[in-house]
């Protein structure tokens, strides 16, 4: 019986060392997951959000993209789009915004992440969705974001569309 106790004991207390260390230290893959989330929280707005919190919430996207970014936008109806500077991203970000569009609320599914053999940067595979109190239904778009490692950091440093396969 004084076994069996201690066994368990030891059991859980490598499940709680191992629940720790993840805790602490997460893999790079849930890093990138978790960045992702955030900013798609910080993307979304609602008519209500005060022009200071626009603002701050616009200045909070900054840190999470690289200074020299290559983003491409290509929708099917809509005007493609490019960004090569993060700089022009948050002042397209603050324009949106202001905009007078109404509610936006985006998620991110289908998080795909794929580490490179150097461990310094990674590509995630995703599908944005967009609802925006304008239109009934939700927009769709596959995207391939693109990472690099600076410093401890995992920075975006290219976002494109994926067209879809006919």
């Amino acid at each position: 019986m004084k076994n069996l106790v201690r066994l368990v004991l030891l059991v859980l207390l490598a499940a709680l060392g191992v629940w720790l260390w993840n805790f602490f230290f997460p893999s790079p893959k849930t890093v990138i997951r978790g960045r992702l989330v955030k900013l798609a929280r910080l993307t979304s707005f609602t008519p209500r959000e005060g022009h200071i919190a626009a603002v701050a919430n616009v200045e909070r996207m900054g840190p999470f993209f690289a200074d020299e970014i290559q983003i491409t936008i290509d929708t099917p109806g809509i005007e493609p789009v490019s960004f090569t500077r993060r700089d022009e991203l948050l002042q397209a970000a603050m324009a949106a915004r202001s905009s007078g569009v109404g509610e936006v609320k985006v998620s991110l599914e289908d998080i795909n992440v794929s580490l490179a053999p150097d461990g310094q940067s990674a590509t995630a595979d995703l599908t944005l969705r967009a609802k925006l109190s304008t239109q009934k239904d939700p927009a769709f778009q596959e995207l391939k974001v693109t990472f690099k490692k600076v410093d401890r950091n995992w920075l975006i440093s290219g976002v494109e569309t994926v067209k879809p396969l006919k």
